[in-house]
């Protein structure tokens, strides 16, 4: 396992302090052991970028679908896809198994979320890429009067953050995940390309720029945080895939279905044709085909230099 800085472990130690006191990581702990299986290994060579020696891809995929006390909401579509997704990717030759955690249903819980981005950050490194997929019900943030409400950094435009509801989130109303808590994790992370997927109502705020030092938006980390703060993680190259616009509902699971059929290869064939399905051609794919219903908009934020490669 690679090596990390002091920096990063004293960001995580703070963390897991902040996780014992922080309301919204309350919901009950669970432990669920990777599944292992064999990896099909595909006889293409993978292109130059893919080759580069020391270079591991990691992937975190949290789909919650079920809901303590609240079965209506329950989505079962939510965890096909999430099961499809893993295959999908177990069958290129650049992702492992023991390097995929799938959390689901029960499990999926505020605390187990930022237990497993824990994960990430303690196991990627500057050469590594990282894949994030969330699929959940989501939308606007409002207090129990029904007024917006945008925590601090206070950045939003119509005034509310956007949240993913956890498995409890209908039983407790602080069982959420908020979008600046996501980015703050998100940011923590050094690899040079993260991948972070949403699929939910009102997807389209998850589109927050890298917080800290070095990302294209400096003001927000003197905004936010001490100056140095985080001064040993790298710039991070970052694409965000959003099921529909920030004032928009997400129908089912289409866009996650669409997506996992371009990384089994519709992607490239659609695409520029050089054996990658990338995060970018999957997201044209799918967009395409559910512009053309008219449900739904997906949008992208691609601050990745390139193409940000998921399957071969």
């Amino acid at each position: 396992m690679k090596g990390t800085a002091n920096m990063k472990f004293t960001m995580i130690a703070i963390i897991c302090i902040a996780l014992l006191v922080s309301p919204v990581c309350n919901a009950g702990l669970n432990t669920k052991e990777t599944t292992k299986r064999n990896n099909k290994i595909d006889v293409q060579k993978l292109t130059d970028s893919q080759e580069v020696a020391g270079t591991e891809y990691w992937a975190l995929l949290f789909a919650v679908g079920v809901y303590k006390n609240n079965p209506h909401q329950d989505r079962p579509s939510m965890l096909e896809a999430v099961d499809d997704l893993y295959d999908v990717l177990l069958d290129s030759p650049q992702w492992q198994a023991d390097h995929i955690h799938k959390v689901t249903a029960s499990e999926a819980t505020g605390r187990r979320l930022i237990q497993e981005l824990i994960w990430l950050i303690q196991n990627e490194d500057s050469d590594d890429m990282s894949l994030i997929y969330l699929t959940t019900h989501g939308g606007p943030l409002k207090n129990p009067s029904g007024y917006p409400v945008d925590l601090p950094p206070k950045d939003e435009s119509d005034g509310a953050d956007e949240i993913l509801v956890m498995y409890d989130g209908f039983d407790k109303w602080y069982a959420f995940i908020w979008d600046d808590l996501l980015n703050f994790f998100l940011s923590l992370l050094q690899s040079q390309g993260v991948c972070l997927i949403v699929d939910s109502c009102f997807s389209g705020g998850f589109n927050d720029y890298p917080m800290f030092e070095g990302s294209i938006q400096e003001e927000y980390t003197a905004e936010t945080f001490t100056q140095g703060f985080i001064e040993d993680f790298a710039t991070q190259g970052r694409v965000v895939l959003m099921s529909c616009r920030e004032d928009e509902v997400s129908y089912g699971s289409d866009f996650s279905d669409l997506l996992i059929n371009g990384f089994t290869g519709w992607a490239d064939f659609f695409g520029n044709g050089d054996g990658i399905n990338s995060a970018e051609e999957a997201f044209t794919f799918a967009e395409f085909w559910l512009n053309m219903a008219g449900q739904q908009h997906p949008t992208i934020l691609d601050l990745y230099s390139g193409e940000f490669p998921v399957t071969s």
